[in-house]
């Protein structure tokens, strides 16, 4: 049985190679930083660029709705270069917002970062309601992420996603006609009020083969709601999610051990810089966005590291966290500098599996 699992492992890995390769570097240069320069700031993964702060919704849990530092959008041809300084660094971008869909030009962003800056996988995060509007980008992704805090129709409250999910679940039908299932996630937000519906969600998942994602809403977007672990349907809820993860029986986002962390809010180390936050105007932040503190800009510092840089000899080295605040990507971070090779089994046995 270890045999063939290990065989199976193999055979992910060569099938893989070129995620494989990326990972290897990255691990091996983070190594080097921490283990040779005695230095916290690690070697950037993916970025995540932020296309605009404005949405169509306006979700009771979004942190994006009143930021504490602000930005303007730049016309196509900067934020087109904004992409050429990131591209210098990483080979995958994540393109959130706000809601990027609102913006005009996103469709060109999209396309711009596959056919001209060459990003080897370009991502979006997105609410779905104007996906039908903006069907052009689709072909030119990797992934979709359309997040959903419920499935249960109800207009009653107009720019919420509850009032919009008939058209959200055509748009994500639609979306699967172009993009492979496994290519789109359904991210959910747990809220004490949609645990039920979270559960309908991961069914929908289930259904059309979709990824599901999840994490729990953050109090005042940094620090996590202990209220959440005094309820027992909360509690089931997760080790559910964690059963099912380790049966393979849905497509489930993250690890069991990651997803037990990320939502039973159990320790551990955060590496912020290695999915770097990069606001509308090229401003990005050191060592996170929720500290607020800009390092610098990657249009005016040329590069993603020059920027860095900067932060690190304004603010210092990436400060130890005392209040975690439990996003899917912080908690990542964590595991892939601390756990890297269970990790990586247990990514690439998931994707041999897909």
């Amino acid at each position: 049985m270890a045999q063939s699992a290990h065989r199976r492992l193999i055979q992910g890995m060569l099938a893989n190679y070129p995620f494989v390769l990326k990972n290897l570097k990255a691990y091996a240069g983070n190594l080097y930083r921490r283990r040779v320069l005695g230095s916290s700031l690690v070697v950037p993964y993916s970025a995540i660029f932020y296309a605009t702060h404005r949405c169509n919704l306006s979700c009771s849990y979004c942190t994006q709705k009143n930021p504490e530092v602000f930005s303007e959008e730049l016309d196509t041809r900067t934020t087109i270069r904004i992409f050429h300084n990131i591209r210098k660094e990483v080979d995958t971008l994540l393109i959130t917002g706000g809601e990027c869909t609102v913006r005009p030009d996103i469709e060109r962003l999209v396309i711009a970062s596959r056919e001209e800056v060459g990003f080897r996988s370009v991502l979006i995060v997105t609410n779905g309601v104007l996906l039908d509007t903006k069907r052009a980008m689709l072909p030119y992704l990797n992934g979709l992420v359309c997040s959903l805090d419920a499935i249960t129709h109800d207009p009653s409250e107009p720019l919420s996603k509850s009032a919009t999910v008939p058209r959200v679940l055509d748009n994500l039908l639609m979306a699967k006609e172009i993009l492979p299932a496994q290519a789109i996630t359904v991210s959910c937000v747990l809220e004490q009020w949609n645990l039920a519906e979270a559960e309908r969600i991961l069914e929908f998942c289930g259904k059309h083969g979709f990824v599901f994602s999840v994490q729990s809403a953050q109090t005042n977007g940094k620090f996590p709601n202990f209220e959440f672990l005094r309820d027992p349907r909360y509690r089931d809820f997760v080790e559910r999610l964690i059963a099912m993860r380790e049966q393979n029986t849905v497509r489930i986002n993250g690890t069991p051990k990651l997803l037990r962390t990320l939502l039973l809010f159990e320790e551990f180390k955060c590496y912020p810089t290695m999915f770097p936050r990069i606001y509308p105007n090229g401003d990005i932040f050191y060592p996170c966005e929720v500290l607020r503190r800009i390092a610098g800009n990657v249009l005016d510092d040329g590069s993603i590291s020059a920027a860095f840089e900067r932060g690190r000899r304004l603010y210092g080295e990436v400060p130890e966290c005392k209040n975690n605040c439990f996003l899917f990507g912080n908690v990542l971070s964590s595991y892939y500098v601390e756990d890297f090779w269970g990790l990586a089994g247990d990514t690439i046995r998931n994707r041999a599996q897909a």
